[in-house]
């Protein structure tokens, strides 16, 4: 088989019909010659743990290399190659591949819906992510605000007690502004007394000096 043939088996699911199941998936292809016999190596990741309409990264196992005969080949589709064991396999293993390759379809199927799923849940993963980052921004100015609010607010009670201890000086003030008033008249009152008092002493005092009557003033 040319080369070019040979590399139309790559990049295929593998299904053996006697064994009713996946074999795996082929990822390169070598041709062993001895002398006028040919063997395909088929170099294939070997699938496990399928379950019934699930897909899932750990279906697939490390590489192995498998040998097949041109004869144990039934056929060749587009996504997969049919073995039989050189023969060719009755209806109920041909009906068996037809379910083997509807369940195929819809792993494939169930995978894309999957893979859908996953791109909307990041995205709506990044834009939560978003969403959290301008809260924790706003959370921050709060913060700020919060402690600005209790600086003020600590600064406005200080500022009040000083205006209470303020309005009680001024009381104080106006009481001993009203008792200077009150002294300071009744200094006045007693100067005024006794300036007359003097006067009319120093009066008399001329009047009996110069021998004249004293006269009350």
């Amino acid at each position: 088989m040319e080369e070019s043939s040979g590399m139309q088996l790559v990049n295929k699911f593998v299904v053996s019909l006697p064994e009713g199941r996946i074999l795996g998936y082929v990822t390169d292809i070598n041709v062993e010659v001895s002398g006028d016999q040919y063997v395909f190596i088929f170099k294939m990741k070997a699938i496990e743990n399928v379950s019934r309409g699930e897909f899932h990264s750990g279906m697939f196992s490390s590489e192995k290399k498998v040998k097949v005969k041109p004869s144990d080949i039934v056929n060749v589709g587009p996504d997969v190659i049919v073995l039989g064991d050189g023969k060719v396999p009755p209806l109920r293993e041909i009906e068996r591949l037809a379910q083997i390759s509807e369940e195929y379809n819809n792993l494939v199927r169930e995978l894309e819906k999957k893979e859908e799923e996953i791109k909307k849940l990041r995205e709506e993963k990044e834009k939560l992510e978003r969403e959290l980052e301008e809260l924790k921004r706003k959370l921050r100015r709060l913060e700020v605000l919060e402690d600005d609010f209790d600086h003020l607010k600590e600064q406005l009670l200080k500022q009040e007690g000083q205006l209470e201890m303020a309005r009680e000086y001024i009381k104080l003030l106006e009481g001993i502004r009203h008792d200077i008033d009150s002294i300071k008249a009744n200094i006045e009152n007693l100067i005024s007394g006794y300036i007359e008092d003097i006067m009319r002493k120093v009066v008399n005092d001329e009047l009996n000096a110069r021998g004249l009557k004293r006269t009350p003033i």
